[in-house]
């Protein structure tokens, strides 16, 4: 079942109540956990679809920023039965903090377990799909990039020294001044080898500041990190 976008806009501000449209939701419980919404018909529509996944969806997309107030819409959504109790919950929409007017696209993946009235804590891809243009590679970002994501390395893996060799990389223009960055290459970890990588980053050219940074290594995704928002 797929539905299509509405003009609802889910708010969220980390010291009052929840509410849906552009109400403030609670603070988010940690990775893992689920907000708790009303039980779903059988049959679920764009209205069901929205109030079971909204809490949980923009609760973590404000964890992702550090607990900053956001707001969100979503646009296209997909349901599916999973098991006659579950069903699995996807779709897409746009992200904005608190004063701007631009969007910045997220997609996002959840299960909706309907016996318990629970929406699991989604997976996030942030800084893809929506109003976003393909536009040249920004080189002070890219060799920025590359510099963070060799630091990062040596501190997780415990690494001296990590080279960085992206050679594909898809920049996204959001919102006027947020880059999404999508880039593969190779970390050369030295006489520790060496490892397929793919990253993922958010960065605002505004503030020169990097909100997320996330990376998979090796063909299987073995390892993942994220960062919070640089100051």
């Amino acid at each position: 079942m797929t539905c299509r976008p509405s003009l609802l806009l889910i708010g969220l501000c980390l010291a009052t109540p929840p509410a849906l449209s552009n109400e403030p939701l609670p603070t988010p419980p940690p990775a893992g956990g689920a907000l708790a919404s009303s039980p779903m018909p059988r049959t679920m529509d764009r209205a069901a679809l929205e109030k079971a996944i909204a809490g949980t969806v923009v609760a973590a997309l404000s964890e992702r920023f550090g607990g900053r107030a956001i707001e969100a819409r979503f646009d296209d959504l997909q349901e599916q039965s999973i098991d006659g109790r579950e069903r699995a919950i996807r779709g897409e929409g746009g992200m904005r903090f608190a004063g701007e007017t631009g969007w910045i696209g997220f997609r996002f993946a959840s299960r909706y377990d309907e016996f318990l009235g629970q929406a699991g804590w989604p997976e996030l891809e942030i800084g893809v799909g929506g109003d976003g243009r393909l536009i040249p590679n920004d080189s002070v970002a890219l060799r920025q990039l590359e510099d963070r994501m060799a630091a990062l390395l040596q501190d997780e893996v415990g690494t001296t020294t990590v080279r960085m060799q992206l050679d594909r990389v898809d920049t996204t223009e959001m919102a006027g001044h947020y880059l999404g960055m999508e880039a593969r290459g190779l970390a050369d970890f030295g006489l520790d080898g060496s490892s397929e990588v793919r990253i993922h980053a958010l960065y605002d050219r505004r503030d020169g500041a990097w909100l997320q940074l996330d990376y998979q290594l090796g063909p299987e995704a073995a390892q993942t990190a994220s960062l919070a928002p640089s100051p």
